[in-house]
């Protein structure tokens, strides 16, 4: 458990007469004190150094201790547990499912979900009882919008050049969607679990090839391998074999962030960057980049690739 949970104070927990849960709401109008969740308060300074997801799961674990009977958490709320990768921001909603018989009501910063959830279908995390990642994957490819949910996919079904990996299979997930039909959304569900790839790299790759779909760019190949006479040069995040053409998506962390530059500076990265393109260009293929501004939207990355000599039109199958 975080140091941010074990600072977490539960109003259901006050011993001391002199803390009460009056103490605690005057310091959250004083700003003193941060209320997470209905009865769960965080001082102030430790809430503002904590970034987003932390913030986020922050409320999850307030949620689930502070109920009566002990929630399933699901839906987004499970994959920041699981620290399934995140498009966009976390809501700010905590999402749990509970027994299909009871309403849907959502309040008070928690989102129920009326469904069924067989044993197999939950785990134990710090305490806290959560939907697998399996079933948490086909619960938001039925309900999260396309990018989410197929990142999501992407990264539960990844599995590198080295062999790790994956989180789930695509058998577990089409297990999981089987077991819980009928349901709404529930070819919407499969169309993602089929849709998912076991060799996208990164979420600005798995929201690019949503966008491809939608604008009708040739079905790209990913992680192809390239070598010349000095030797291996790369795989690229796509590959158009047909239309000589590669494509690589470009995110800030390649250049910026420290582990992933691997000790070079950022210029020696750039540098490294052109003679490998170089590299590729010189086996007479034509070499496309683009940023996530360009992947999010479906209208630049179409002008992208048109430019780079790509048809479009084409369905996917």
């Amino acid at each position: 458990m975080t140091e941010s949970a074990r600072s977490l104070v539960f109003a259901h927990d006050l011993l001391d007469p002199t803390d009460t849960r009056q103490r605690h709401a005057n310091a959250v109008t004083h700003d003193r004190e941060v209320r997470v969740a209905r009865g769960a308060y965080i001082g102030r300074e430790l809430w503002d150094g904590l970034d987003a997801t932390a913030r986020y799961l922050l409320r999850v674990r307030a949620v689930a201790e502070t109920r009566r009977n002990r929630p399933v958490i699901s839906h987004w709320s499970a994959a920041a547990v699981h620290r399934l990768p995140i498009v966009g921001a976390w809501p700010t909603e905590v999402h749990i499912t509970q027994s299909a018989t009871q309403a849907a009501r959502s309040r008070n910063g928690v989102v129920r979900h009326s469904l069924r959830v067989d044993d197999d279908d939950l785990v134990e995390i710090e305490g806290m009882l959560v939907t697998s990642i399996a079933r948490t994957v086909v619960d938001l490819a039925a309900s999260a919008p396309a990018p989410a949910a197929v990142t999501m996919a992407d990264f539960a079904l990844h599995r590198d050049r080295f062999g790790r990996g994956p989180l789930v299979t695509r058998d577990q997930l089409v297990g999981v969607w089987e077991s819980k039909l009928p349901f709404r959304g529930h070819a919407r569900s499969r169309d993602i679990i089929d849709f998912g790839e076991t060799a996208a790299q990164t979420p600005l790759e798995s929201v690019s090839r949503v966008n491809m779909r939608r604008i009708g760019c040739p079905r790209p190949l990913l992680q192809s391998a390239f070598h010349d006479a000095d030797g291996f040069i790369a795989e690229t995040d796509f590959d158009w074999p047909e239309f000589r053409l590669v494509g690589e998506a470009d995110g800030d962390r390649k250049y910026l962030d420290e582990a992933f530059r691997s000790g070079r500076s950022v210029e020696q990265v750039l540098l490294d960057e052109k003679v490998r393109e170089d590299r590729v260009r010189a086996l007479g293929r034509g070499f496309a980049r683009w940023r996530w501004s360009t992947a999010i939207d479906p209208l630049a990355l179409r002008r992208r690739l048109v430019s780079a000599g790509l048809p479009m039109g084409i369905r996917w199958r």
